[in-house]
């Protein structure tokens, strides 16, 4: 399959953010000595082989007494956010390949506040108000209106990214694939009925986004690489490469023929602008578009999520095989008593496991070196 999309804008400092990358990756960081080392098995699951062992990425709270929320109440009181975020840092136990972060967290889908959409902050999430009207007369154009929100995004990411110099990673909020984007700003039930009733609202809104995007991705590599500060996304994924996650849940409400159609053109965009790209498959109704998915070129790995009420991997192990023999590497997020047998039925190569788990360190750490010792064996990835 051909998937046609609109020109891409060059983004001509790519180069620069690559060598600034390629550059932190070689140097031990202060909370994560070893991370030389993890920057090389992450590169070396981007191109789907193998350094020792596959990828285990486990974190947990090391004080039950204390609550670590995404702190999003916070976000306009900049030095109680970056206070407690600092305490945050400090009471997480790293495990594995997990590197310690500080995330600029806005909840989902940032761009919609940015586009002008009104949004609302808990402590732990936030929401959009859906807003454009049914003629679509206020639809966003490609330009950051929101210029208070987006100077605080910033303001918050500066600061993050000048302490964490040479001692931790900066993570990116979540910016929204631009079909969520524009879910949040029209509302998903209303949205269902646009893919019926006028279909190309929808593709001229979606490529109008394009620009918003191409800017914001591009002020938050421009502010990591002037500080001196290693970039992650919201996975958690390290690469020596400039990348994305094109997420797009609103795929589980529409069939394949409209993702295709809809859908499907911005993701091969986004990812060609930016050159790498890991894919945010969010539970079964987002699977059933994985054949699309796997034509996109740039896609280089599927992360996958089993979704509410079927926490579950197992059931998915030939999904995985089909990407893994697409040549794509894959990230699966699983429970702990799943994980050496889904690392028994599936290759090592590009293989990427991240734990969700409940217990405390003791038990995470306990279920790496089990990992580790069971690394060490052949596998035939056959089951």
């Amino acid at each position: 399959m051909t998937i046609a999309h609109a020109p891409i804008e060059p983004m001509p400092r790519r180069p620069r953010w690559e060598a600034h990358l390629r550059h932190i990756a070689a140097s031990p960081l202060g909370l994560c000595p070893d991370f030389p080392r993890i920057a090389e098995r992450w590169e070396a699951w981007w191109h789907h082989e193998l350094v020792d062992r596959p990828l285990f990425l486990g974190k947990v709270n090391t004080d039950a007494r204390r609550a670590m929320e995404k702190r999003t109440d916070l976000l306009h009181r900049p030095d109680e956010w970056f206070a407690g975020k600092q305490e945050d840092l400090e009471q997480k136990h790293f495990v594995g390949d997990c590197v310690p972060n500080i995330r600029v967290d806005f909840g989902p889908v940032l761009l919609g506040g940015l586009l002008g959409g009104r949004m609302e902050f808990g402590a732990s999430t936030s929401w959009t108000h859906p807003h454009i009207n049914d003629d679509w007369s206020n639809r966003p154009g490609g330009r950051i209106v929101d210029g208070e929100l987006y100077g605080l995004l910033k303001e918050l990411f500066e600061r993050v990214a000048r302490d964490a110099a040479g001692r931790y990673l900066i993570c990116t909020p979540d910016l929204g694939g631009s079909a969520d984007v524009l879910s949040n700003l029209r509302g998903p039930e209303t949205l269902c009925m646009d893919v019926i009733d006028c279909p190309r609202n929808i593709a001229e809104t979606i490529d109008a986004i394009y620009p918003a995007w191409h800017e914001a991705i591009s002020a938050l590599y421009d502010i990591a690489t002037d500080a001196g500060t290693g970039l992650i996304h919201w996975l958690e994924i390290w690469s020596n490469k400039p990348y994305m996650i094109p997420a797009c849940d609103f795929n589980f409400l529409i069939d394949q023929e409209s993702f295709n159609r809809l859908c499907l053109p911005d993701i091969a965009r986004q990812t060609a602008t930016i050159g790498r790209g890991v894919f945010h498959l969010d539970g079964p109704g987002a699977a059933r578009h994985i054949d699309a998915l796997l034509e996109v070129p740039c896609l280089e790995a599927i992360q996958f999520v089993p979704g509410a009420g079927s926490p579950s991997t197992l059931p998915w192990v030939e999904m995985f095989r089909k990407i893994q023999g697409a040549g794509r590497s894959l990230f699966i997020v699983c429970p702990p008593d799943e994980v050496l047998r889904l690392c028994r039925s599936l290759r090592p190569e590009g293989l990427a496991i991240q734990v969700n788990s409940g217990g405390g360190p003791a038990e995470l750490n306990d279920l790496f070196n089990a990992f580790c010792r069971q690394s060490l064996h052949p596998r035939g990835g056959g089951g």
